[in-house]
């Protein structure tokens, strides 16, 4: 009797304690997951102009990732980056985990800036497993900077999800074996790199990974200051962005003293290194893509913020990328190209195409400057050589004796002269009057004024130019001569004196 209420009591413990040791047991989250875009949301409160670009609700891409289980936390290695549930998701410089959680399902991390910090930032950071092949990821921060005296406030919030494609077992390394799940995995979450929603394949787009096409180190320009520290994101994707599980080891060339850097892309640079420029090398074999690392000043930091193209971490949005033409990371036929090379080469292009047009132009306006030059020049040269036409000759309105063109006033009256208005062109056959010259029309014989016969032009001419000059009296103001019976200045209307 009493071996049976033994049996029965331990066999009612087994079936009530069943649960709990199901419970308790671990849970491998090892595998290939897919992620969706991580969304950041932005709340701003206080931003002044010296706090730069004013940041905004972003997305970033999402993909496949692997997930290996390293002891009780996470490590998730894809999209250009590596992260750890041991630490927060934004590398902000100088931030320091002050708390840290892990469990069977949830892993909770809290970063702070160190007191004293001008930038101050609070994240939060957690990953939560609804179920066995879904994953939540969280995080919210807060961040208090003071620029110039002005003060920079703002929350943001990032999320994103994973949904498991293939299981797979943790080695004792660390490394997940992956296998087939056996159990019913729920579709795929939609990726850019996946089929549209009419014709999605029944097989997740990224179970069966593709050659290697790139090497993406996130991000591709990064500042620093003395005394800081940050980890550079790499990884090996396919066409499609499907991550390899080939991890590029890192390196640095050139630089000033006291920057070091890990084979898995953690920069330091020590509290007394100078500014400079450094190149971080990530390589697969030998191939490789580079990233610009940047050490400045405190002060320079946040002039070189302000100018805009950097977060407020200092990194630049985009990443450096690097392109196999085809085959594999062993493959002699492999041939990388840089993107950064490219594009340095696509900008001298286009600086001399541009100067070169700039001199086309350039001679093309000296040539027309001097077309226009010689234009101007035979313009000239014809107009200086052009015939003047004669201006009139100057008449006296009371005796009507003709005088020179340039002559103003008549000697003999004082008169303003006028000039000489014709009533008809003298033709051929025309007459002028010897003592006036006056000209009329053919047919008239005498001259109405002075009763004198009318002589042909030539003989008026020629009798104007042979006859003699007298100069008996002489202008007091100007000098000119004249004859005895002027009385006044043809030039300039003074009474003319007899000359000595």
């Amino acid at each position: 009797m009493r071996s049976g209420i033994r049996v029965m009591s331990l066999a009612l413990v087994g079936l009530l304690g069943a649960p709990f040791a199901q419970a308790d047991s671990p849970i491998s989250f090892a595998g290939q997951w897919t992620a969706s875009a991580l969304t950041t949301a932005w709340s701003v409160g206080d931003w002044g102009d010296a706090c730069g670009p004013r940041p905004s609700g972003s997305s970033e891409r999402g993909g496949s990732v692997s997930i290996q289980q390293v002891g009780a936390d996470l490590v998730v290695n894809g999209l250009g980056r590596s992260y750890n549930t041991t630490s927060c998701w934004e590398p902000l410089p100088g931030l320091l985990r002050t708390s840290h959680s892990a469990g069977a399902r949830t892993w909770r991390t809290t970063c702070k800036s160190p007191a004293g910090d001008p930038r101050q930032s609070n994240l939060v950071t957690s990953i939560t497993a609804l179920d066995d092949n879904t994953l939540v990821f969280d995080e919210t921060g807060q961040y208090q900077f003071v620029i110039k005296g002005q003060n920079c406030t703002a929350s943001a919030r990032r999320s994103r999800s994973f949904r498991r494609v293939i299981a797979g077992a943790t080695s004792p390394e660390g490394v997940a074996t992956t296998a087939p799940t056996t159990s019913a995995a729920p579709a795929a979450l939609p990726t850019a790199a996946e089929p549209s929603e009419g014709t999605k394949a029944s097989t997740p787009a990224c179970a069966s990974p593709g050659p290697p096409a790139r090497i993406e180190v996130r991000p591709s320009h990064k500042l620093m200051r003395p005394g800081e520290t940050f980890g550079f994101g790499a990884a090996v994707v396919d066409a499609r962005g499907c991550a390899l599980g080939l991890v590029p080891a890192f390196r640095l060339e050139g630089g000033p003293a006291g920057v070091s850097v890990t084979g898995a892309g953690k920069v330091s640079v020590t509290e007394g290194s100078e500014e400079g420029e450094v190149e971080v090398v990530a390589a697969v074999g030998a191939r490789s893509v580079r990233a610009q690392l940047t050490i400045v000043s405190r002060e320079r930091f946040d002039a070189m913020l302000a100018q805009g193209g950097f977060d407020p971490s200092g990194a630049s949005p985009d990443a450096a990328v690097a392109r196999f033409e085809s085959g594999s990371v062993g493959s002699h036929g492999t041939v990388l190209e840089d993107d950064s090379g490219r594009k340095r080469a696509l900008f001298v292009g286009i600086v001399g195409a541009t100067a070169l047009a700039l001199g086309v132009v350039g001679l093309l306006l000296v040539g027309r400057s001097r077309r226009r030059a010689a234009a101007a020049k035979t313009d000239v040269r014809i107009t200086t050589s052009a015939v003047p036409t004669p201006r009139p000759p100057a008449v006296c309105p009371t005796c009507r004796d003709e005088y020179p063109p340039d002559a103003q006033f008549c000697p003999k009256d004082g008169n303003r002269l006028v000039p000489l208005e014709r009533s008809a062109p003298l033709g051929p056959s025309g007459s002028v009057c010897p003592v006036c010259g006056q000209g009329y029309d053919p047919g008239v014989g005498v001259c109405p004024k002075h009763d004198e016969p009318l002589v042909p032009p030539a003989v008026y001419a020629q009798s104007r130019a042979a006859a003699p000059v007298e100069t008996r009296k002489i202008c007091p103001v100007c000098g000119a001569q004249f004859g005895g019976e002027s009385q006044f200045c043809g030039t300039c209307g003074a009474a003319l004196v007899p000359v000595n």
